[in-house]
């Protein structure tokens, strides 16, 4: 009996065995964690000889297409889910440790990083600062001093001049009119004088009674021609202020005369020229009432022009008003208003440049003491507002320090002089007003160079600090 042909319908698929088959004990729902399959490697050549070997016709390899493509997607799909996972759990395992370890740290004691400064050796001064204005210190207003139209100027504004240099002329007619009839007074007075002498000839042969009065009428010629003569001289002198010369030397810091104009008629308040003395100048300054019990005769200055910032001349002061200034306010630096008294500064060697009128502010040094140590004001400290200590940094690593009581020899705002306290029944060195370099002072409690802690407080642990119980006051 011949074998019976198989129908088409159940002849196995020629992709059979590529289908994946699950193996036992693995989980249904991983069919990559399970599966095995017995598919060759395909590439572009080896994939027709792939079909042609196994018989595949078009909708067979449509449906290998298929199959690998969504393989390939699968593992694509697994690989990026598991490096989520892998890189969620890297990153808790990281913040576990960094929590564990925060967790397990020691509490962390109080930092504290101290503000400090250092001591310095150096010239301390004390400054009152006020402003005024530069003045020539003499000058000379130039008025001539007869009536008449200026017929020549002959200088220019800021022009020097010496004494006698003409500065102008003036057009007086009149002048010339007094002069001419003083003339005609003098000749008169001589052809009577000369008719006086001949008339005491005659009476000469006559008799002496004539003569005595003939002799009278000579000396009343003489007294007539003297007037006459004083009448011209005082004529011709009038005349010659029509030319109005320099009365000294110095500079034209006013000058208003112009040609044509009236010599008097410059309008109230100027003049027609005025001549300074450069050579030296003066500030006249107000000090407040505050300040000038501190301001002597003889103390420097150090004046400045906002006009030239780069200028600083020195001057020194030479008079103090003893009483208050008539408009009842000071020019003060600062701008602070109150009762002031006018302080005279001398600039003995001004600049070419300055010019009277100019805003000058000055610094008036009240207190000066060379080659002293300094501290700032704020490393002072006070547990009872009368004595006085500094903490001085001994090891800058475990900011270590001590105390150190001082005695202030003098301060302002931002510097302090100090001194080691004298001994239990000493009188103390120094005087906190002294103003003379050369006194004597107490040696310093601290060296050129030391740190010192600014504002150290008992809650630092720092030893001899302020703290809300001892009532430290930080000066």
């Amino acid at each position: 009996m011949g074998d019976k042909p198989i129908p088409d319908s159940e002849k196995p698929s020629k992709l059979a065995n590529l289908i994946p088959v699950i193996k036992p004990g693995k989980p249904a729902d991983d069919p990559d964690a399970s599966a095995t399959v017995t598919m060759p490697v395909m590439t572009a050549e080896s994939d027709k000889t792939t079909q042609g070997e196994m018989g595949m016709d078009a909708s067979d390899a449509e449906a290998y297409a298929k199959l690998k493509a969504r393989r390939a997607e699968r593992r694509k799909k697994k690989l990026v889910h598991r490096a989520i996972i892998a890189g969620i759990t890297i990153g808790i395992v990281a913040i576990g440790g960094v929590a564990y370890s925060a967790l397990n740290q020691p509490p962390a004691e109080n930092a504290y990083v101290p503000i400090t400064d250092a001591a310095f050796r150096g010239t301390y001064s004390n400054e009152v600062d006020a402003k005024g204005t530069l003045e020539p210190l003499s000058s000379t207003v130039v008025s001539p001093t007869i009536d008449g139209t200026i017929a020549t100027v002959n200088v220019s504004a800021g022009q020097a001049v010496a004494k006698g240099d003409v500065l102008m002329t003036i057009k007086n007619d009149e002048l010339d009119r007094a002069i001419a009839e003083a003339a005609r007074s003098v000749e008169a007075a001589k052809a009577d004088l000369a008719t006086a002498k001949r008339g005491t000839d005659v009476v000469d042969e006559g008799g002496n009674t004539t003569y005595e009065v003939s002799q009278d009428n000579v000396d009343a010629a003489k007294r007539a021609l003297a007037a006459a003569q004083e009448g011209y001289d005082q004529a011709v002198a009038k005349a010659a202020e029509r030319t109005v010369t320099a009365p000294c030397n110095g500079n034209i810091v006013e000058m208003n005369a112009q040609v044509g104009a009236s010599a008097t008629g410059v309008e109230s308040g100027k003049s027609l020229m005025q001549i300074a003395d450069l050579s030296q100048m003066k500030v006249t300054v107000q000090v407040s009432e505050e300040d000038i019990a501190k301001v002597a005769v003889g103390q420097t200055a150090n004046v400045t022009f906002p006009a030239f910032p780069d200028l600083t001349l020195q001057g020194s002061v030479t008079g103090i008003a003893s009483i208050a200034s008539a408009d009842g306010g000071t020019m003060s630096y600062d701008g602070s208003s109150s009762v002031g008294f006018d302080v005279d500064i001398l600039i003995a060697k001004p600049d070419y440049r300055l010019k009277p009128g100019m805003t000058a502010k000055v610094s008036l040094v009240t207190e000066q003491l060379d080659d002293v140590i300094m501290v700032p004001s704020m490393a002072l400290m006070t547990d009872d507002g009368q004595n006085y200590y500094v903490m001085v940094q001994t090891d800058a690593e475990t900011q270590a320090s001590e105390r150190r009581d001082v005695t202030v020899v003098t301060k302002n705002d931002d510097f302090a002089v100090i001194g080691k306290p004298a001994p239990d029944g000493e009188e103390p060195q120094g005087d906190p007003n002294q103003t003379d370099p050369n006194a004597s002072l107490p040696e310093s409690a601290v060296t050129d160079g030391e740190i010192l802690l600014i504002g150290a407080t008992g809650d630092t642990g720092i030893d001899g600090g302020m703290s809300a119980d001892s009532s430290g006051v930080m000066l």
